[in-house]
């Protein structure tokens, strides 16, 4: 047999030892040419960064791995106009494999690198508890949100604090494993995105979790991601104590202005002339979950519009490219309004908008009736509403 060179045999030690540096996601159940795209998570109201994007073919996709350090990163798997997947994961240099079934999405699997063996034990951990929360939330939001938006006896008072205390407890144990979890990994990236989880928590004051951050290893606190939570941390400081605008049921909601995308001036008061039931839906076409709750918000306006049921929407976009793409592709046929600001909008401090999607129904004056309805909890109210 011959002999390989020397020169040869450390050729094939070099290749044999260089890592992949690759996001491998496997798909089962999707059609070939559906979109995938990698994001940049943002810690506050930012746009997501889009840092590496594909299109999925005989089950797969190979993206190259962008990162060059730890990041907090999600996978968006466009199944259709109307459906979008997420998946969570840590960007960081090596390997990375995303399994996704689109039958099961939320047994996705993430794996290749340590801290995202790290992620997936998380994910293995808390599976169990929020299915137990979507049955919970599946079976009694719409029963609580009817207690908490009525006047009613001691009974149904009883029976709301009971619900909570329940909700209460699946929250609770979900937070009691982030805190283990962060406990056990403050040396690494994954660490300090479950510190951030437990910031929001609130339990403390911001001065004690800026004092828990400066106790992360200098190496993560100096990183891209360790600077983007101080940041945070300080805008929070920065805003503290300054007045958050709230609403309750029977408040009238401000007035507001945009421009529709033929550049007409739009306002509230003036779109509300003659009409009974309004919503006035906060949305924005970057907004994942604004575009996943559309369908339920169109099918509510195709059953109850010609019972007296309107719907306004405001758009946080800033292209109005994008707005106006989203509006046709989510079939959006009422009216829309935007000042194209994103967060800068007048109406997020107006209205002291927190995130998005935020909607509120309306009557004729512009009185709340009820806030964030989601899925078929809409549809009941304005039924509820309208149909005697």
């Amino acid at each position: 047999m011959k002999k390989l060179s020397v020169l040869f045999a450390l050729v094939l030690l070099m290749v044999s030892c260089q890592k992949k540096n690759t996001i491998e996601i496997i798909t089962e159940n999707l059609p070939d040419n559906t979109k995938v795209e990698v994001y940049i998570r943002s810690l506050d109201f930012n746009e997501p960064e889009v840092v590496a994007t594909g299109d999925i073919v005989g089950g797969k996709v190979v993206l190259d791995n962008p990162f060059t350090e730890g990041e907090w990163a999600y996978l968006s798997i466009k199944e259709s106009e109307d459906v979008n997947h997420i998946v969570l994961f840590i960007g960081e240099p090596g390997a990375i494999t995303i399994r996704f079934d689109k039958d099961n999405p939320d047994k996705s699997t993430v794996e290749g690198t340590a801290n995202n063996k790290k992620v997936q034990q998380f994910m293995e951990d808390t599976r169990p508890i929020s299915e137990k929360l979507n049955v919970f939330v599946e079976k009694n939001m719409a029963r609580m949100q009817e207690l908490a938006d009525s006047t009613t006896s001691d009974d149904g008072q009883e029976e709301l604090k009971k619900l909570k205390e329940e909700y209460s407890g699946f929250a609770n144990e979900f937070d009691s494993t982030i805190k283990k979890y962060e406990a056990a990994n403050r040396d690494n990236v994954f660490g300090l995105i479950m510190f951030v989880e437990v910031m929001n928590m609130q339990e403390k004051s911001l001065v004690e979790y800026k004092a828990d951050f400066d106790k992360y290893p200098e190496a993560l606190r100096t990183s891209k991601f360790g600077k983007r939570v101080e940041a945070r941390i300080n805008d929070l400081v920065e805003n503290e104590g300054k007045e958050v605008i709230t609403f309750k049921i029977g408040d009238k909601l401000p007035e507001f202005k945009g421009f529709t995308p033929e550049d007409k001036e739009l306002t509230l008061s003036s779109f509300l002339e003659g009409k009974r039931l309004v919503l006035v839906d906060v949305w924005a076409s970057w907004c994942g979950p604004c575009r996943q709750e559309n369908p339920n918000v169109v099918k509510t306006y195709e059953d109850y519009h010609k019972l007296g049921f309107d719907i306004i929407g405001y758009s946080l976009d800033k292209d109005k490219v994008a707005w106006v793409k989203a509006i046709a592709a989510d079939k959006l046929t009422w009216a829309q309004v935007s000042n194209l600001q994103f967060w800068k909008d007048p109406i997020v401090a107006d209205y002291g908008i927190q995130g998005i999607p935020a909607n509120y129904l309306i009557d004729g004056n512009g009185v709340i009736v009820a806030m964030d309805l989601r899925g078929n909890e809409l549809g009941e109210k304005v039924k509820e509403l309208l149909v005697k």
